[in-house]
Formats: structure tokens, C-alpha cells, sequence
């Protein structure tokens, strides 16, 4: 396979997990808000619960190909952006913690300690993510660490803040789409206003993209990409009005996925540079590509037996 498709590849499986994965993560930041009573909250990890390791393998399946495929970017990756790297791993400990053990007790105080931890762990995950995509738009360092003010940035922490509202409005759409007709409101209202942030978000990203130089390898589709989150976002809220929650989902996916296929398109030379050599190449396709069609007729199987709105009768994983 050429160098092209194994980068293809791995911006497939990173696109997985913003969709799968992401919309856990907004579900989380949006947990305490959207459920105002422990009754109510339980129901919405109820309607997590059979998703959220299928959507982190997608994470760990595009961290291992990572680092076989491109073990130069790994190396540079983990070295220059070692402490937001730190940040985005605990807050996943962190929110898996908050999710396994927040029903494990009847307390109100141990359950509104971990429901807080799951919500400010899912926000600080979603940040974390991306600053690190803004960073690598920003440049990769061969060797070192970039200064605090490229790390710590406006840039990045533009990034982080719209992938957090990208990815809370995927969540709150999805934790629509899993709870009971009667309870979807604040949802879809927390929808609704992610969404105007996002809209607002994603122009402020084009504006600084060009007021700080920064040098996109490929401009013209990072804009298309990022033309087609804005319509997507503005098309989710109006599906969201329709009452279309499943239409209304496709589309926040594409608002959900389009921060890391803007940081890759827009950074794709640089990306292909440290990719590994021919022999090993050949022994991870023998691995991947029959691998691929299993992960994604598994996560197929898990939507269409779990595609229904969750109840208080609905099985807990969690």
C-alpha cells in the first residue's frame, strides 16, 4: 500500500473514535446538565454504557498504528507534546474511573463526586485533543519541545476550545437519540447552543489560520472540510427542530470528525515524513487490512442491537 493510504488509514480510525468515542465525551460534559436528578443521570450512562469500550478501540487501534507505521511522528509526537499528551491519557482514566465506579454506591456525595469528575475529565480529554491537533497544524519539532507561547498558544487553545464544543454537540445529540421521547429536551437545547458556539468557532479558526501565517500544506480542502462542519452544524440544528434525531447525528458526526481531518489534511506531508520502511510496512497490511472490515462490522452489530432508546428497565453495563 502506498504511504498516502496508510495515512488514510490512520486518519480513518482517529475519525472513528471522534464519532464513536467523541460523542461519550459529550455526553459526559453534558451529564449534569442534561440530567438534573441521579435517577436521570443514571439513565444517561445507561445509554452509554454499551458503547463506550467499543469507541475507545478505536483510539487504541489508531495509537498502535501509529507506532508502527509512523514511528518518527510517535517519537515526536509523545516528546514535543509530552505534557498535553500527560493531560488527555489521565482525563481518559479519569472519565473511565467516574463511569465504572459512580454507580458502585448509593451515596448522593459519592455519586455527585464522580458524576463531576466524569464531566470536567470528558471536557479536559476533549481540550487535550485539540491543542494537540492545533499543534500539529501549528508544526511538529524534529527534536525538542515547541516554546510555552506555541504549546499554550492562542492557537492551540482555539483548537481545544472548538473541539469541545464540536464534540459536546455531537454528545448531546446522542444522548438524545438514547433517551426516552419524554427527556430529550435539554439535550436538544444543549445541542442548540453548542452548536451556535461551533458555528462561531470554526470562522475564528480560518481568521487566526491566516493571521498568525500559519502554513497549511493543503488549503483548499481544509476549507472545504471545514465548510462542510459549518453546513453540517447548521443542518443538525435544523434536523434537531424536525425532531430527526438520526439525521441530526449523521451530521454532527461530520462536525465531530472535521477538527482531525483538517489537521491532517492540513499537515500531510509533514505527517508522511517519518513513516517506517517497506519490509515492515508489508507485515502491518497483512495485519490491518483483514483487522479493518472485523472493527467496523462489530461496531455495525453493537448500533443495530443497541439502536433503541434506553429505559429504567434497560440492561446497566456500568
Amino acid at each position: 500500500m502506498t504511504d498516502v493510504v496508510w495515512l488514510c488509514i490512520l486518519g480513518f480510525l482517529l475519525s472513528g473514535w471522534f464519532v464513536l468515542d467523541g460523542a461519550n465525551l459529550g455526553l459526559g460534559m453534558a451529564l449534569r446538565h442534561v440530567g438534573r436528578s441521579g435517577p436521570e443521570r443514571r439513565l444517561i450512562l445507561t445509554g452509554l454504557g454499551p458503547f463506550l469500550l467499543g469507541g475507545e478501540v478505536w483510539l487504541v487501534a489508531a495509537a498502535g498504528l501509529l507506532l508502527g507505521v509512523f514511528p518518527a511522528l510517535e517519537k515526536d509526537l509523545l516528546y514535543a507534546y509530552y505534557p498535553v499528551i500527560v493531560a488527555f491519557v489521565t482525563a481518559w482514566l479519569v472519565r473511565d474511573m467516574g463511569v465504572w465506579f459512580r454507580s458502585r454506591r448509593s451515596s448522593a456525595v459519592w455519586q455527585r463526586g464522580w458524576e463531576r469528575s466524569i464531566g470536567a475529565a470528558s471536557g479536559v480529554f476533549a481540550f487535550a485533543w485539540g491543542m494537540l491537533l492545533g499543534n500539529v497544524v501549528h508544526g511538529v519539532p524534529d527534536e525538542g519541545m515547541p516554546g510555552v507561547g506555541t504549546l499554550f498558544g492562542p492557537y492551540s487553545l482555539l483548537w481545544g476550545v472548538t473541539v469541545v464544543a464540536a464534540l459536546l454537540m455531537h454528545g448531546a445529540v446522542f444522548t438524545a437519540l438514547r433517551m426516552p421521547r419524554a427527556r430529550r429536551a435539554r439535550a436538544v437545547r444543549t445541542a442548540r447552543r453548542a452548536g451556535g458556539a461551533v458555528l462561531a468557532l470554526f470562522g475564528l479558526i480560518s481568521l487566526t489560520t491566516v493571521a498568525f501565517g500559519i502554513d497549511l500544506a493543503q488549503r483548499a480542502p481544509v476549507l472545504i472540510v471545514q465548510a462542510m462542519a459549518i453546513i453540517a452544524a447548521i443542518g443538525a440544528e435544523r434536523l434537531l427542530t424536525a425532531g430527526r434525531l438520526g439525521w441530526s447525528y449523521a451530521c454532527t458526526a461530520l462536525v465531530a470528525v472535521a477538527p482531525v481531518l483538517m489537521a491532517g489534511i492540513a499537515s500531510a506531508p509533514r505527517l508522511l515524513e517519518g513513516i517506517a520502511d517497506d519490509s515492515t510496512l508489508d507485515v502491518l497490511a497483512g495485519i490491518v487490512v483483514p483487522a479493518l472490515p472485523v472493527l467496523i462490522a462489530v461496531q455495525a452489530w453493537m448500533w443495530h442491537t443497541f439502536r433503541e432508546p434506553v429505559t429504567s428497565r434497560s440492561a446497566t453495563f456500568f
